[in-house]
């Protein structure tokens, strides 16, 4: 990074979260660093519990203005309205609450790819387990470079109900096409849920763009916010597509007439009370990418970090690179001949304190190109491998 302004603005960020110069923090898709103001807002906020309480009108009244704050950023990020969000504890949450809340019989299908995680596949596992429905799987390739769209039309069939997918693969890196999905649902009437949990953060997501009915997404990875925070997009028009499978305090309206009736909202979805302290993280979190980072200059230092460690370790024997497209989101993954995945991973982090992980379903490595990582960083890590014995 040759702009002085540039480095400037990296330094500054990269002070803002210790962790990254701790450590080669290459390990983004798993977890983000935190930056010291989420830190900060959570003290802050359970400070004030712990001094003046949580009970009266006053702490209620803040405590929902919390909860409001949360939705209205995560609607900002996506381009959606406030109304169109619920909160989560992680994606997985929301995944099972859209996949548990259609009304299965036994011999209806589910299309899901050969690059979902298991927390997409687990709720469909149960789902098959319960309720006898079957799961097709459309096969997007090795490295997933393969049209999400035409592989999934080959197998909708009359029994088709829904179709599932990740906006990136957490395996490689691959991104799919999922306004072509979306329109492909349209045409046949299928609902499609979306994975964003390496998209959140990394690329521009606008749902209204997309088209899409349902996505799901996390804020520990690239939004770098508290474990235990996350939400779920629900298409206005979809809302009445999927049924709650839990209420609790916050699914409900609160009228004086005593009638049992669910938020009109996709708050219906909420069940209870969280860690305030972790909401108001998420918010502050979102706040600090949104008016001090700025996120288009953060997706295209992703993207640009991205494609120069392809660049890198293309390089370097023995490594074959399996992201189909290098700087289409913020995951770079790669075989590498010379050594087992796993133990890269362990030499990488006690020799080195180089952060990155393995991908076990494709024998591979996989490394992270966070917004506050370095030229130097990729460098040096291209270098290791070049060295290795």
């Amino acid at each position: 990074m040759r702009d002085s302004a540039a480095a400037q603005r990296l330094q500054a960020i990269r002070e803002a979260m210790p962790a990254t110069t701790a450590h080669t923090y290459l390990n983004t898709g798993t977890f983000g660093p935190l930056p010291r103001c989420v830190i900060e807002a959570m003290q802050e906020r359970l400070q004030e519990e712990w001094r003046e309480g949580r009970l009266g009108a006053e702490a209620h009244a803040a405590l929902l203005s919390h909860y409001r704050e949360a939705r209205q950023r995560c609607a900002e990020l996506f381009h959606a309205d406030i109304e169109e969000i619920a909160l989560t504890d992680n994606t997985g949450e929301g995944l099972n609450i859209i996949a548990f809340g259609l009304n299965w019989r036994e011999g209806d299908e589910v299309i899901t790819t050969n690059h979902e995680h298991i927390s997409a596949l687990a709720p469909l596992y149960q789902l098959r387990e319960r309720y006898g429905i079957r799961l097709r799987i459309a096969d997007l390739g090795e490295r997933g470079e393969r049209p999400a769209e035409e592989e999934i039309a080959r197998l909708i069939t009359p029994r088709t109900r829904l179709i599932v997918l990740s906006h990136v693969s957490f395996m490689t890196g691959a991104r799919f096409d999922v306004s072509a999905v979306t329109a492909l649902g349209r045409r046949h009437g299928l609902p499609v849920l979306v994975d964003g949990a390496q998209a959140a953060g990394a690329i521009a997501v606008d749902v209204q763009e997309l088209d899409v009915d349902f996505y799901a997404f996390p804020m520990q990875k690239w939004l770098c916010g508290p474990d235990g925070t996350g939400g779920l997009y629900v298409r206005r028009t979809a809302l009445g597509q999927v049924q709650s499978t839990y209420v609790g305090y916050y699914s409900l309206k609160h009228e004086h007439s005593g009638v049992w009736e669910l938020q009109e909202t996709a708050q219906r979805f909420e069940l209870g009370g969280r860690q305030t302290a972790a909401l108001v993280g998420q918010s502050r979190a979102l706040r600090w990418l949104a008016e001090e980072v700025g996120h288009r200059w953060l997706q295209e230092r992703i993207a640009s970090l991205n494609r120069y460690a392809a660049e890198l370790l293309s390089e370097v024997p023995g490594v074959k690179i399996l992201t189909p497209q290098p700087g289409a989101s913020g995951l770079l993954s790669f075989t590498f001949a010379r050594a087992e995945p796993e133990a890269v991973v362990r030499r990488l982090a006690e020799e080195h304190n180089v952060l990155i992980r393995s991908i076990h379903e494709r024998q591979a490595l996989r490394l992270s190109t966070g917004f506050y990582n370095t030229e130097e960083e990729l460098e040096r890590v291209a270098a290791i491998l070049r060295s290795w014995p």
